[in-house]
This record gives C-alpha cells, sequence and structure tokens, in this order.
C-alpha cells in the first residue's frame, strides 16, 4: 500500500475534501477532546474525591497520567487550531495522524475508568476483571490487524480506484471478519456477566462496543493519513479553502 499510485485511491480524495476535511478532523478531535475529558473527570473524581484517595499501583499511575498528558496535548494542538485558521491547514498531516493516535486511545480509555470502580480504597483489584481486560486488548489488537489486512489487500485489488467498490465492499473475507468480531464480542459480554456476578454492566457493554466499532473506523483514517503524507492533492491549502468559501457567497 505505501508503494501504490495516487489512483489507487481516488475514491479517497473526496472524503479528504470533505468529509475528513481539515475542519471536519478537527471537529471529530473536539469531539474526541470532550469525551476524554468526562472520562478523565470521572475519574479523577474517583481517584481524589471526598470519600478518599483510591491507592493505584505504578502501572495504573502510569497509565492516568499518560493518559491526562495524551489530553493535555491534544487540547494545547486544538486550541491553536481554533485561534489561528492558517495553523489549522499547515498542520493538518499532524492533524490526520493525531485523529488516528487518539481514536486508538479513546477506543481503551473508558475502560481504565471502569477498572477503577472495580478497586477498593487500598487498590485491590477485583475477581478477574484484569485477566478480563488483558484479553480484551489482545483480542481488540488482532481484529485491529485483520480489518487492516483486509483493507490494504482490497486497496491493493483496486477498490478505491475510480471504478473500485469502496474501502470494504465486494470484499469475500469482510462477513467472516464480521462473524468473528460479533463472537468475540458476545464471548466478552458473557465472560463479563459471570465475573461481576450478573450485575449492571451497561455501561462497559458499552465502552466494548464502542472499542470495536473504532477499530473499524480507524482503518480509514489510516489510509488518509498515508495519502496525506505520500500525495499533495489530498491537502487542501488555506488559500485554497479561503476561495472556495468566497465563491459559495
Amino acid at each position: 500500500m505505501w508503494k501504490l499510485d495516487e489512483s489507487y485511491f481516488y475514491q479517497l480524495k473526496n472524503v479528504a475534501i470533505n468529509r475528513l476535511s481539515p475542519g471536519s478532523v478537527i471537529i471529530y478531535l473536539v469531539g474526541l477532546c470532550l469525551y476524554s475529558l468526562v472520562i478523565l473527570g470521572i475519574s479523577t473524581m474517583v481517584l481524589w474525591g471526598n470519600q478518599g484517595r483510591v491507592i493505584l499501583g505504578e502501572t495504573l499511575n502510569a497509565v492516568y497520567f499518560s493518559l491526562l498528558i495524551i489530553f493535555l496535548i491534544l487540547a494545547g494542538y486544538l486550541s491553536m487550531c481554533l485561534i489561528s485558521e492558517k495553523f489549522l491547514f499547515k498542520s493538518q498531516k499532524f492533524g490526520t495522524v493525531v485523529m488516528v493516535v487518539y481514536t486508538l486511545v479513546m477506543s481503551i480509555e473508558p475502560f481504565f475508568l471502569f477498572y477503577l470502580f472495580s478497586l477498593d480504597g487500598n487498590g485491590n483489584k477485583d475477581d478477574g476483571l484484569g485477566l478480563w481486560f488483558i484479553v480484551v486488548l489482545i483480542v481488540g489488537f488482532i481484529q485491529f490487524m485483520m480489518y487492516f489486512a483486509l483493507v490494504r489487500s482490497g486497496i491493493k485489488n483496486g477498490s478505491m480506484k475510480e471504478a473500485g467498490n469502496g474501502l470494504f465492499s465486494g470484499n469475500s473475507n469482510l462477513k467472516w471478519i464480521v462473524v468473528i468480531n460479533g463472537i468475540c464480542f458476545i464471548i466478552l459480554v458473557i465472560w463479563l456477566f459471570f465475573i461481576t456476578n450478573f450485575g449492571i454492566i451497561e455501561g462497559c457493554v458499552i465502552f466494548l462496543f464502542l472499542f470495536f466499532a473504532f477499530i473499524v473506523g480507524v482503518q480509514e483514517f489510516i489510509v488518509l493519513a498515508v495519502c496525506k503524507y505520500r500525495f499533495q492533492a489530498f491537502s487542501v491549502t488555506y488559500e485554497e479553502a479561503t476561495k472556495y468559501r468566497t465563491k459559495r457567497k
């Protein structure tokens, strides 16, 4: 995929200019940033709330502060983009990479909050949730690689050319991956029911669904990031955007 010419990504060009234009990418990142703010805000309340601080081990502390630092970096970048439109367009390649990275971060960040709720004040673990989270990450990584291989193979076969069927359409292996994805989801939910003794787990089930959804959605973002760095036609300059807005008026 890294050595294919621009014609192999023809259908994505319109997406890069419209649905995933620099402005649209920023709007998407603002949404993720607000989502992260809620997750980290609740996590902070759990850790340092009125009921006393939950004691975490070194690993969980490192995870918490890593998520916090990533959030602050994203918030700083978005602030610069919102203040200066020129900066937004000049940094659009970087913004696309940020979109990929933060989508993956936000696919797993909610599980950190769910895990915190399973700890007591001494930071003791629950019955098996840690192992469940590890399995979720392993399954997610395998699913990610399967979808990536599917997309990569499709692009090589011309799925995104002018006469192609689209990023996922027309691939005979897609239905099998979706079936595997669904089976993994059901097994993980059933396992979670047993871990929590059939407790209320709706929130974690929603997080798990979003986790798998982000894994699928990020595939298009990855291909777009590659195209942004390889082909000038996938980037919109500040001058071009200004001329386009002027014509529309």
